[in-house]
């Protein structure tokens, strides 16, 4: 397909987005867009990362499952009434001033919150759409930082593909946790040394030369998302 048309296709697909999430009519669900609008929230929630959706009017439109996951209490962000906050008033102004600059700006940026351990990194990136009819500028994508290298469900997946026994399974996850022989020991109530066989046949069966060579191979993955989805789009 040439560019121009490629470019014009885009462009119909977007404005068509736009208006079907700016419309709050009662039939919003059932009209033409209203598939174009699931199957975004579909895609958002099936990549693992928390990814939140910021109308030019700073209004949440989607948080994904990994998103709403992420957002406990010990998280240094908070959703209220559709409005995502910092709970520090210091690093509210900060959060503020970002998407500020990304929904009127176009800035894109890095920021960090929190304190350690809670301490987590986002980026705010602009969007070509202000996905409002009451505001112009971008939209905004706000993407998390993940909480842990490796997903679990993920860690699974490799060991069965690659014929891991159970106990091999563990090891595997507690090297993806950044843990030590010694300390991947202790948990498991094992010597020592049968943690370091269970990583020799760990290398054996990935044909990898290191434990972090391993550890790179798994995190390396395509994310798969936990089955736990019970949030709703938001609108």
């Amino acid at each position: 397909m040439p560019a121009s048309r490629k470019t014009t296709t885009m462009n119909i697909e977007l404005a068509a987005l736009e208006s079907e999430l700016a419309y709050r009519g009662p039939e919003r669900r059932g009209g033409e867009n209203a598939g174009l609008v699931r199957l975004m929230a579909c895609v958002l929630d099936e990549v693992d990362y928390g990814l939140m959706l910021l109308s030019a009017n700073a209004l949440v439109v989607h948080a994904n499952h990994a998103a709403l996951r992420e957002l406990g209490s010990n998280h240094p962000l908070e959703l209220r009434s559709r409005r995502l906050r910092a709970r520090d008033n210091h690093e509210q102004q900060a959060l503020g001033d970002a998407l500020d600059a990304a929904r009127h700006r176009g800035v894109r940026c890095l920021l960090n919150l929190g304190t350690a351990p809670a301490r987590v990194g986002l980026s705010i990136v602009p969007l070509p759409l202000p996905l409002s009819n009451s505001a112009s500028g971008n939209a905004v994508l706000l993407t998390l930082q993940r909480a842990q290298l490796v997903e679990k469900l993920s860690v699974g997946a490799f060991a069965r593909e690659r014929g891991l026994s159970q106990r091999e399974e563990e090891v595997l996850t507690a090297l993806c946790e950044g843990l030590r022989p010694t300390q991947i020991a202790e948990r498991m109530g094992v010597a020592v040394a049968t943690v370091r066989s269970h990583v020799h046949n760990l290398k054996e069966k990935t044909h990898c030369n290191s434990m972090v060579e391993l550890v790179k191979q798994v995190a390396l993955l395509p994310p798969l998302v936990t089955a736990l989805k019970n949030s709703p789009m938001m609108s």
